[in-house]
């Protein structure tokens, strides 16, 4: 369907998405892994003369449109910096917390954490938020990882807040994020079947390639549109836990079908580190992977529904007994699907 959006919005993404891309674009992310320090150099500067760190999801339809498409912009060239976990946060929280990470358990490592200030950490079952610090050590630098190239190790204080109500923001602002990602990895697959010529006819004439461009459309433009309905429900305060489980389950899903099928239609040439797919696919792992993989979140989906139903096009009733309804924490036992980085 065709969902409008504010013109302010729209000229505010585009001018996020023509400013990155003249700072480089993906290669961005690429700099910013081999050295850092490139992401307080040179992207906190473009972020700040653009001042999408000031917005507010919580500001208004405007702003909030904004800050969710601004988001996918910066989304769609990884951009080194954690907009999701500070935009989550409202303004009037920013002195008091200046990120939030969702967790599921024990906490280990956490994406750019040490250029965020103070930060806290949600549980996705419990909703208790706890304080996260840098483990002793560890200094100002990141512990890269093939999968999770800005972490830092770091563990849980004692310190606590009130944050449940940031759960869904963070959700509904990772959604943006990760289909702007999946966007641009669509664009690549696209781009390479068109110009890729095999047995004198360029790939994307046959009919295995159109599939597999087939399969990654419909994948980007599913969470693309559950992502903005999403958003209208967080605006209007009728966004559900359940809801907000089911986006992040499609977000998964969705990645997990755009990157598969790339893979396929650029084969070798996607799978080298110097290309742009396989830098794409990486640097969205921290989102895609942490507070927990797709087999968890749709056990607590599955859970969620059964304690408070689903409202569909044909909407669930709850199914768990009154009795059994209680708080969220404590009562979520299903194992981890191994999906959360360590």
């Amino acid at each position: 369907m065709e969902r409008p959006w504010p013109d302010e919005a729209l000229d505010f993404e585009a001018g996020v998405r023509g400013a990155l891309q003249r700072a480089g674009g993906v290669d961005l992310a690429r700099r910013s892994e081999a050295d850092p320090s490139v992401r307080a150099a040179v992207v906190k500067p473009i972020l700040d003369e653009l001042g999408i760190r000031d917005l507010d999801l919580g500001g208004g339809e405007t702003e909030a449109a904004a800050t969710a498409l601004a988001v996918a912009a910066a989304g769609a060239f990884v951009c080194p910096w954690p907009l999701v976990q500070q935009l989550a946060v409202p303004a009037t929280l920013r002195g008091e917390v200046g990120a939030v990470y969702l967790r599921d358990g024990v906490v280990r490592r956490a994406e750019h954490l040490d250029i965020v200030g103070r930060a806290a950490a949600v549980d996705i079952v419990t909703h208790e938020a706890q304080a996260l610090r840098m483990l002793d050590g560890a200094g100002p630098f990141v512990s890269p990882m093939a999968l999770d190239p800005f972490g830092v190790r770091c563990e849980l204080s004692a310190e606590s807040f009130e944050l449940a109500a940031l759960v869904p923001a963070h959700v509904v602002l990772a959604a943006f994020w990760t289909v702007g990602a999946l966007g641009t990895a669509r664009d690549l697959a696209v781009e390479h079947a068109r110009d890729r010529q095999q047995f004198g006819r360029r790939i994307a004439d046959f009919g295995a390639v159109q599939w597999h461009l087939s399969d990654i459309a419909l994948a980007h433009d599913g969470l693309w549109e559950l992502a903005g309905f999403s958003l209208a429900r967080l605006i209007d305060q009728t966004l559900t836990v359940a809801d907000t489980l089911a986006l992040q389950y499609l977000m998964l899903e969705s990645a997990q079908s755009v990157f598969i099928h790339a893979h396929q239609v650029l084969a070798a040439i996607g799978l080298c580190d110097e290309h742009d797919l396989t830098v794409l696919e990486r640097h969205v792992q921290p989102l895609l992977r942490r507070p927990c993989g797709i087999t968890r979140t749709l056990g607590l989906l599955a859970e969620e529904v059964a304690r408070s139903g689903f409202d569909n096009l044909y909407p669930i009733p709850a199914t768990m007994p009154a009795k059994d309804r209680g708080h969220r924490g404590g009562e979520m036992q299903l194992a981890n699907d191994g999906g959360g980085l360590v």
